[in-house]
C-alpha cells in the first residue's frame, strides 16, 4: 500500500513539473515604434489642451467666452445681455424724464418763492399815504418782480421741453416691454404773462384788489404755480421709483450673468501654474522617452 501511494505521489509530481509555465511577453527592440514617447506626447497634449482652456480664461476673465466654450450657456448669455442693454436703455429715458420733472419743479419752486416780495410789493401800493415818487418805485419793483416770475417760467425748459407752458403729457420709455411713463405739464406761462402785463403802474385801490381777491390774475398765477409743484412732484416720484425698479432689474440680471460665464480667476490663476509645472514634467517625459531607440547603437558598437 506505501509503495502504491508513493507511486502515484512520484506521477503527480512528474505531471505538474511538466505542466506549462507561460512565460513573460518580452518587449521588442525596435526603432520604428516608441510606446513610452507616444503615451508622452498624449499626456501633453491632454495637458496642452487644458492649459489652453485655462489661460482663455485668464486671458478673457470669461469661463464661458464663445459659444466654442459651451453652446448653451453662451446663447442664455447673449440674451441676458441683450437684457441688461435693454435696461439701459430704459434707464437712459427715464433719467432723462427726471431731468424734466426736476427742471420744471425747480421753476415752479423759484416762482413760489417769489410769491412772497409780490404780496409784499401789493401790500405797500395798497397804502394810499405812500408819496409818487414812493409808488412810482414799488410800482417798479411789482413789475420787475412780475417779469421776473414770467422769465423763470420761460427758462425752465429740459433738451427742449418746458413743462410749465403747456398742459401736455410727456411720455417715456418705462419697461423693455414698450411700457410708457409720463410727465404731464401745467400752464404757468400764461397766467404769469397776464400777471405781468396787469401791473406796473397800480393805484391803491387796484392794488387793494389784487390783495383781497378781487382781481383773478393773481390769484390764478399762484393757483397754476400750486398745481404745477403738486403734479409735477409726484410725476417725479413715480419716475424715480421707476427708475429704481429698473436699476434693480439691471442689477440683478448683470449678476446672473456674471454668475454663468465669469471665471473664477484666483481657482484658474492656481491650475494655470499646475497644468504648466505638468507640461513641463510632459516634455521631459517626451525627451527621455526619444532618447530610448539611441540605446539600439550601442548594440553595434
Amino acid at each position: 500500500m506505501r509503495v502504491a501511494l508513493n507511486t502515484l505521489g512520484k506521477k503527480a509530481i512528474r505531471a505538474k513539473s511538466s505542466a506549462y509555465i507561460p512565460e513573460k511577453e518580452s518587449k521588442m527592440t525596435t526603432i520604428h515604434t516608441n510606446p513610452g514617447a507616444l503615451v508622452a506626447q498624449a499626456t501633453l497634449r491632454n495637458v496642452t489642451s487644458q492649459l489652453d482652456t485655462v489661460s482663455k480664461q485668464v486671458q478673457t476673465g470669461f469661463k464661458v467666452a464663445d459659444a466654442k466654450d459651451d453652446a448653451s450657456t453662451f446663447s442664455v448669455a447673449q440674451g441676458l445681455r441683450a437684457d441688461v442693454k435693454s435696461l439701459g436703455a430704459v434707464q437712459q429715458g427715464l433719467n432723462g424724464a427726471v431731468g424734466l420733472a426736476e427742471v420744471g419743479l425747480a421753476g415752479a419752486t423759484a416762482v413760489s418763492n417769489l410769491f412772497e416780495d409780490i404780496q409784499a410789493k401789493l401790500t405797500q401800493l395798497a397804502d394810499s399815504s405812500i408819496t409818487a415818487t414812493q409808488r412810482t418805485t414799488y410800482n417798479a419793483d411789482l413789475q420787475a418782480l412780475a417779469n421776473q416770475a414770467k422769465d423763470l417760467v420761460s427758462q425752465a425748459s429740459f433738451n427742449g421741453t418746458n413743462v410749465l407752458d403747456n398742459t401736455t403729457a410727456v411720455n417715456f420709455i418705462a419697461d423693455v416691454n414698450g411700457g410708457t411713463i409720463s410727465v404731464t405739464g401745467v400752464n404757468v406761462f400764461t397766467s404769469a404773462s397776464v400777471f405781468a402785463a396787469s401791473v406796473g403802474a397800480l393805484t391803491d385801490a387796484q392794488a387793494r384788489q389784487f390783495l383781497n381777491s378781487s382781481s383773478n390774475t393773481l390769484d390764478n398765477f399762484v393757483t397754476a404755480t400750486n398745481n404745477a409743484l403738486s403734479g409735477i412732484a409726484a410725476d417725479l416720484r413715480a419716475v424715480e421709483s421707476q427708475n429704481s425698479f429698473v436699476s434693480a432689474i439691471s442689477d440683478a440680471t448683470e449678476k446672473g450673468l456674471g454668475a454663468l460665464v465669469d471665471a473664477d480667476l484666483a481657482k484658474a490663476s492656481s491650475k494655470l501654474q499646475a497644468l504648466q509645472a505638468q507640461q513641463q514634467l510632459s516634455t521631459q517625459a517626451i525627451t527621455i522617452a526619444n532618447q530610448a531607440p539611441s540605446v539600439l547603437l550601442s548594440l553595434f558598437g
